[in-house]
């Protein structure tokens, strides 16, 4: 146990340290009420032993700025003075003292104080620690209540918490924020041909090639449902969002995941709509981020319309296909409004 004593007189503030250290404890002692507030607010302490009577500062005042400094901590404090008046021990009590020993305070009795104070000081370590497992048990269960069991990436709930989280930052911010949504071409397929398990077995692979692309801490890939991802890429534009598109490509097509009766590949494969908020309009509704996802996912559609097996950016702006101008098209940026097909 670590006790701060308080004595301006140095021959009583010897003896009280002696005691203390002879009970195994660490003594730490300043001489005025100034010292004790300063003191106690860069270190902690388990015992307080405040003398009263002292220049400047006097023990009760030190007390109440001790109390004001630490709501949320309760350390006791034991008032050491030579006055023994009633009036005395109700003002200590007030000021947020905890118990009053008159001067000159007999050895045995300060240490039974000690003794005493000790059993308190280990039951709020306990507390303490037992209060600090049961953060960590709730911050792993909130972390497991957000994770997708069969993916081990993040689920539709817990994306949408951090969805919240990085769209007020943007909005903050004024930083692009890039929503990729992902879905597994002929899926409903695989599964009835090859069975569950292995459907399960490639929505994992599908899941890591997604997420081993993603280098920064910021950046997410989630489970939306069933074969359905998403992708939240923080602090992105559109050429860096088609970036990660194109690595994911690669990677799903060197898993070479077989699937001869699929109408697209030989293996399985991904379409995926983007949008980014650089490309909102300035007088959007700040308070309703759908509008990424439903443009995210209008370019996904877009995508599986189109053959399926690559990524669309959903426009706002007007583009040429056909010599026809189109507004709120939606295009491939590399073809230059034609969608191509990963190869």
């Amino acid at each position: 146990m670590k006790v701060l004593v308080v004595e301006d007189n140095k021959s009583a503030s010897m003896i009280v340290c002696r005691i203390i250290t002879s009970m195994g404890h660490e003594a730490v002692h300043v001489e005025s009420g100034e010292d004790a507030v300063r003191l106690f607010k860069e270190d902690h302490f388990d015992l307080i032993l405040m003398d009263v009577e002292m220049p400047g500062m006097n023990g009760f005042d030190a007390t109440r700025l001790i109390r004001k400094a630490s709501l949320d901590l309760w350390v006791p404090i034991i008032f050491l003075s030579a006055n023994t008046a009633d009036t005395y021990l109700t003002i200590g009590i007030e000021a947020g003292g905890d118990d009053y020993l008159s001067k000159p305070v007999k050895p045995a009795v300060l240490k039974a104080k000690i003794q005493a104070m000790s059993r308190i000081a280990n039951m709020q370590e306990q507390l303490a620690e037992s209060n600090k497992n049961l953060a960590r048990v709730n911050e792993e269960l909130q972390l497991l209540s957000c994770m997708d069991g069969l993916t081990s990436v993040v689920n539709r709930r817990g994306f949408e918490r951090q969805f919240d989280v990085e769209w007020r930052r943007t909005l903050r911010e004024m930083t692009p924020l890039c929503v990729v949504m992902i879905d597994v071409d002929e899926f409903k397929g695989f599964n009835d041909h090859y069975g569950h398990l292995a459907g399960d077995d490639c929505l994992r692979v599908v899941a890591q090639a997604l997420k081993g692309q993603l280098l920064r801490p910021g950046d997410m890939v989630a489970r939306y449902g069933g074969e359905e991802f998403v992708i939240l890429l923080p602090n992105t534009n559109i050429e860096g969002a088609v970036n990660v598109a194109k690595n994911i490509q690669k990677d799903l097509h060197n898993a070479n995941i077989d699937y001869p009766h699929s109408s697209v590949s030989d293996r399985v494969t991904i379409c995926m709509g983007i949008y980014c908020t650089n490309q909102l309009d300035a007088n959007f509704d700040r308070s309703d981020n759908s509008v990424l996802l439903a443009r995210a996912d209008k370019a996904l559609y877009k995508a599986k319309d189109s053959g399926r097996n690559q990524y669309v950016v959903y426009d706002t702006g007007g583009i040429e296909r056909d010599g026809i101008e189109n507004k709120g098209d939606l295009h491939s940026i590399e073809a230059k409004g034609v969608v191509v097909p990963f190869k």
